[in-house]
């Protein structure tokens, strides 16, 4: 054999015990990697079969113990821990709750006086003597506090913002205080007690004002009551009428054929006191502008000029001169409504008259010998009381409607509002119940 032939023969035999080699290599790895993943497999099967195991016996003990009746403390508490271990699927828009608003927030607003009954948003707030009744837009009572003592009727007693309640009520000693009552929770609250002879006339978020009243009955001091801290500021003297709102506090003075009346707007705390007019009859708040009657002097309440200014006392305008009135309502855009009357003998223009002060148009709704209330307005109607009767003046046309609604025997109407565009009878009982009547399409 040539040397070349030997050569080549030694190394296909190399190679062949090469490939034999790597062959068995990859045999073997291959056979100890599914050995290993056996040994896995089992293991993970006989752990899961002891844990399977474990657990049917906890619950075979668990429901022996309960058909023995000793563990029901213990099966109570498993409970929220086996809520706890379960996934939280809970979507977070859902989960968030919408906080309560702070007791400040709640408080706030202005609070509108309630003497009878009025709407307070789409809820009527009525008062009754011994009780705060909360009734819907179908007139149905959703809520009545009782417990609250005897509430005073001799003025507005009761002043809301739509959440709270601010009232005053006499105990059964006689002692008159102020509470605040929750409407939504009925939760009361004694925020102060009134001296003797002082009489409880607004609120507002932080305050509460009285006025006290001298032995004679001629003179009294308006007060305010710092909800927070009790301390009692002193505001004016000899006030007759009262507004409180959020930020400013508008006073009259009195007319015991005392001059001058003033009419003063301040702050809540008495701060920044202003004087709006010197001589003024009569008052309304309206629209963020006050309205009122200026007589300007001390020789006589007649004639009068009907002026408006803005909350702070600025920007007066004269809206009309020389009108023979000493009260007056607002009645529409640019109307007032009031009973006129006469210093001298000509009596032609007496009584009550319906004035747009922009065109100057006078209508008459009827003579000085009539006797009719104003009870409310919606621009275009005139809702009054007349003879037992309410009846509806159109103010445009000039002229009183054929509806009338005739009030009960035992009755006579005090106040009217509006609601969702209805008007509401307010009316009082012989036994001194209120009574409120929606009178649709009227």
């Amino acid at each position: 054999m040539s040397e070349n032939k030997k050569k080549r023969h030694i190394m296909e035999l190399i190679g062949a015990v090469c490939v034999v080699a790597v062959l068995g290599g990859g045999l073997f790895w291959l056979k100890t990697r599914q050995d290993g993943q056996r040994t896995e497999k089992t293991v993970s099967e006989s752990d899961e079969v002891q844990e399977n195991s474990a657990t049917d016996q906890m619950a075979e003990e668990t429901i022996g113990d309960s058909l023995d009746g000793s563990s029901a403390e213990t099966d109570a508490q498993s409970v929220p821990e086996a809520e706890s271990e379960a996934p939280d699927r809970t979507d977070p828009q859902e989960a968030t709750v919408t906080p309560i608003p702070a007791l400040e927030e709640r408080t706030a607003g202005r609070y509108q006086a309630v003497s009878w009954a009025q709407a307070v948003g789409d809820e009527i707030l009525v008062c009754q003597t011994d009780a705060i009744e909360v009734r819907d837009s179908s007139n149905n009572v959703v809520k009545n506090y009782t417990d609250l003592g005897r509430l005073s009727r001799e003025s507005a007693a009761v002043y809301s913002n739509g959440q709270f309640a601010c009232f005053a009520s006499a105990d059964e000693s006689g002692t008159e205080s102020v509470w605040r009552l929750d409407l939504e929770t009925s939760e009361k609250e004694q925020l102060m007690t009134l001296e003797s002879g002082s009489r409880f006339i607004g609120a507002n978020q932080e305050y509460l004002y009285y006025t006290a009243w001298g032995g004679d009955g001629m003179e009294n001091t308006l007060k305010a009551h710092r909800i927070s801290d009790g301390a009692e500021l002193e505001l004016g003297k000899n006030v007759d009428e009262v507004t409180v709102l959020p930020d400013h506090v508008i006073t009259m003075g009195l007319r015991f054929d005392v001059s001058p009346t003033e009419l003063r707007v301040c702050g809540p705390d008495g701060s920044s006191p202003q004087v709006i007019g010197e001589y003024v009859n009569s008052y309304l708040v309206e629209n963020d502008r006050i309205y009122y009657l200026d007589y300007g002097s001390d020789y006589g309440y007649l004639p009068s000029d009907l002026k408006s200014c803005s909350m702070g006392g600025e920007d007066v305008q004269v809206l009309a001169e020389d009108l023979n009135a000493l009260s007056f309502c607002l009645a529409g855009e640019d109307t007032v409504y009031f009973a006129g009357s006469s210093e001298g003998t000509d009596s032609s223009g007496d009584g009550y008259i319906f004035y747009n002060y922009r065109t100057g148009e006078r209508k008459k709704a009827a003579d000085s010998g009539t006797y009719i209330q104003f009870l409310c307005e919606n621009d275009r109607k005139a809702y009054l009381e007349r003879e037992n009767q309410i009846v509806v003046y159109d103010i445009a046309e000039g002229r009183f409607l054929d509806s009338a609604y005739q009030v009960p025997d035992g009755s006579y109407s005090v106040e009217g509002f509006l609601l969702n565009g209805t008007f509401w009878a307010v009316q009082q009982t012989s036994d001194h119940r209120v009574d409120v009547i929606p009178l649709e399409n009227f």
